[in-house]
């Protein structure tokens, strides 16, 4: 991000960001469209991968021909955090068929985009931050 913005663009391009990087037990899970990462955020979304996993963490880079989001997006995710969360929903995820790793549950999220409906959807929301089941 550029240094020279004013002081709230860059309150906002933080939050953004931060949605993307801050990852944590209670949130296993961040994402960001790359079209947000490179227009909105003026940032390499190969040099965010390569901070989170400096830092401990996973980084997942999925093309647009491989993403459910049509710019594609980075994936950022604490793997030790996301799979004891994917244990503790072990039946949900073994009856819909998706799996317990979770660098394929995140592959799995960034290929196919899940309807709130499905019986899935509250793990992967909890995974994000969002409600938990």
């Amino acid at each position: 991000m550029a240094d020279d913005l004013d002081p709230e663009r860059s309150t906002i391009l933080n939050r953004i960001l931060n949605g993307l990087t801050q990852v944590w037990p209670a949130k296993p899970i961040g994402y960001l469209p790359l079209y947000t990462i490179h227009d909105v955020l003026q940032m390499d979304p190969h040099a965010l991968a390569q901070d989170a996993e400096a830092n401990g963490l996973s980084a997942i880079l999925v093309g647009p021909d491989q993403c459910c989001i049509k710019s594609g997006a980075l994936y950022i995710f604490d793997r030790q955090s996301l799979e004891k969360m994917l244990q503790s929903y072990r039946p949900i995820l073994q009856t819909s068929d998706w799996p317990l790793d979770p660098d394929q549950f995140v592959a799995r999220i960034a290929r196919e985009w899940i309807d709130p409906a499905h019986s899935v959807a509250p793990v992967i929301r909890h995974a994000f931050g969002e409600d938990a089941v």
